[in-house]
């Protein structure tokens, strides 16, 4: 598979919430985590864990998206946060 830059991908979205609940619900691996900007430090600083966490459920939360998808991401957004905290501690 070739590499695309972020912004090609985002492209074929209406809006970045699109793109980041079809990212949450559809993909995995490599390409979710280039997507939500996940990487390793993530998992070893809890800080870090909860800033990303907080700048994309500002995004998708069902308050601030009428995404009829966006409780479903919210809910595995929360899931890949637990995971980093559990791993962080």
């Amino acid at each position: 598979m070739t590499k695309k830059p972020l912004n090609t991908i985002a492209s074929f979205f209406v809006d970045e919430q699109s793109m980041l609940i079809f990212t949450l619900l559809y993909l995995d691996g490599a390409v979710r985590e280039e997507i939500l900007g996940i990487r390793e430090e993530l998992y070893e600083s809890q800080r870090k864990a909860k800033y990303w966490r907080a700048k994309l459920i500002k995004k998708i939360h069902p308050d601030y998206c009428h995404h009829p998808k966006a409780n479903e991401a919210t809910s595995k957004l929360n899931s890949i946060y637990e995971r980093m905290i559990r791993h962080a501690e």
